[in-house]
């Protein structure tokens, strides 16, 4: 992961609703939510959802599957992981250089 990469992911994370619905698919594991479940459980007004799940797809902090007519949103678990790992790589070299 790059610099940018991942100041993309902690940009979009950076609002606090989207670290709500960005939580809320987490605790959702893999099986995702639907738009309608994700609006239900964190308040936020369906018609500003769209741009919170957009601005976290593209950050590449969830993914987006079409089942019909609707769309599970899921947590990209391995981007997240990516973005912790990048976060921690260089944890306390100060300390012991």
């Amino acid at each position: 992961m790059d610099e940018k990469q991942a100041a993309a992911g902690f940009a979009a994370m950076g609002a606090d609703h989207r670290l709500g619905v960005l939580r809320h698919l987490v605790k959702a594991g893999d099986s995702g939510l639907l738009v309608h479940e994700v609006v239900a459980l964190s308040g936020i007004a369906a018609s500003t959802m769209a741009h919170h799940l957009k601005t976290l797809r593209s950050a590449g902090l969830i993914t987006q599957e079409k089942q019909g007519r609707s769309t599970v949103n899921i947590a990209n678990y391995a981007h997240l992981e990516a973005l912790a790992a990048y976060i921690l790589a260089e944890c306390c070299v100060a300390q012991n250089g």
